[in-house]
């Protein structure tokens, strides 16, 4: 009898989803993405370019690079549903964030760090993703380039950042859950292509060297790993987009296994076919040919589907610092065509972003993945009011979530300042568009 009165007194509301009446609120359900569905974000935000320059990472790290894949994706997931919670005690605690917020990530900081760490992690996540971003505009170039030897990098950068412009105006990640989908499914073929291309190749290669890491190389390739798991920033927007939000755990763990099944071969299989020979885009090291040509469409289609993914936090947090009203409008179109833009400079005015890849890897991501997480998640644990549930945090989590945060702080400044040194390297400087007109 209850459970019949209980479904007769919920009636759908004009958006389709569920509201309860005043006899059981608990009821009330809201449409939005599956546990499934932001796995497949997950995959898709993280398997972007940095799986590419993975192999890479081990030739620069050695074979101890495989043992700090492993241990970085199981921090960074433990970190992920750490993050994941921190969204469902802001909501415990502050009733406004029951609904979907614009910027989660940075109202997360807020309540944890006070102003002073939500303006941190405000500069941090846009540096991060807009700097990201914009190398998947080059990325995407490069790749369109070495397919059709027609136009140049700089011409195919105007042409990529034009087609992008309309893609940025999308709403939520809610509203463009098909990207997603092409991304990861790009990936794994992507991925299944190399190796076995790798595998077609061996017989004809040299025998590979394994020389012994440096420490500056060790720091770069520990910025690339960084890099290659990168994406927490996203999560909370992602998350906010959940029909069960108290069920991002889920999706994280899903998300990262998928990701180690993928980064695991082609890393492992790359580096030890090629060895240091291997380049820092593991397309280019293998020979050119109709199944490459499919990798490479494939990871366009990939890059694409992440950067739509990627821009959404960055300009859903410009739109809030400018009182843009969240819909669709000649306010958002204009803001989020501006930004795309100014990414079109930057590309023409630095076309290899390379370096500038692992710096981010070891400053903004480091802090947005290794250092924040933890560090909110346990402020949050920590405050106590008698009007709040009642929460605890066992001893063995609150060393593991420090020790991620000193692997972090560690790693991320050897990378950030060895990523440094290598831009200010005079042989590291690519050729500005602006100066080459003919490459226009």
């Amino acid at each position: 009898m209850s459970t019949m009165l209980r479904m007769k007194d919920r009636i759908p509301s004009i958006s389709g989803s569920v509201i309860s009446t005043q006899y059981d609120p608990s009821l009330v359900l809201r449409t939005g993405l599956s546990i499934g569905m932001t796995s497949f974000f997950l995959v898709a935000q993280m398997a972007g370019a940095g799986f590419l320059a993975l192999p890479r990472a081990l030739a620069d790290t050695g074979f101890l690079g495989v043992a700090m894949m492993i241990i970085f994706c199981g921090s960074v997931a433990f970190s992920a549903t750490r993050l994941g919670r921190c969204r469902m005690i802001l909501e415990e605690r502050w009733p406004e964030y029951k609904d979907t917020i614009r910027q989660p990530y940075m109202e997360i900081a807020y309540r944890a760090l006070g102003i002073g760490g939500r303006r941190a992690a405000l500069v941090s996540v846009i540096i991060n993703l807009y700097g990201s971003t914009t190398v998947y505009i080059i990325l995407i170039s490069q790749m369109v380039s070495s397919m059709e030897d027609v136009l140049s990098t700089c011409a195919l950068v105007l042409i990529v950042g034009t087609c992008l412009i309309p893609l940025s105006w999308l709403g939520t990640p809610k509203d463009f859950w098909q990207a997603s989908i092409m991304a990861v499914v790009s990936t794994v073929v992507a991925v299944v292509v190399i190796i076995i291309q790798l595998f077609i190749e061996k017989p004809s290669l040299p025998e590979p060297w394994y020389p012994n890491p440096t420490v500056g190389s060790f720091s770069l390739g520990f910025g690339a790993i960084l890099f290659a798991f990168g994406g927490s920033a996203v999560f909370p927007t992602v998350q906010n987009d959940m029909k069960e939000r108290s069920q991002f755990w889920k999706s994280a763990l899903v998300g990262f296994a998928v990701i180690l099944s993928l980064y695991l071969p082609v890393a492992v299989s790359g580096y030890s076919i090629l060895g240091n020979d291997v380049e820092s885009n593991i397309l280019t090291s293998v020979s050119e040919g109709v199944v490459v040509q499919i990798a490479i469409s494939l990871e366009i289609v990939n890059l694409v589907s992440t950067y739509v993914i990627s821009i959404n936090p960055v300009v859903q947090s410009v739109e809030e610092i400018l009182s843009i009203p969240n819909k669709f409008g000649i306010k958002r179109v204009l803001v989020r065509s501006s930004m795309v833009i100014v990414q079109m400079v930057i590309c023409l005015a630095i076309p290899d972003f390379g370096l500038i890849l692992n710096l981010i890897g070891g400053s903004c991501i480091t802090l947005n993945t290794f250092i924040f997480p933890p560090l909110m998640y346990m402020k949050l644990m920590d405050q106590k009011d008698p009007s709040w549930p009642e929460r605890s945090m066992p001893l063995w989590e609150r060393v593991y979530l420090i020790q991620i945060i000193c692997v972090g702080v560690v790693g991320g400044l050897a990378a950030t300042v060895s990523a440094f040194i290598a831009i200010l390297d005079p042989n590291n400087f690519g050729m500005n568009c602006f100066v080459n007109f003919s490459g226009l």
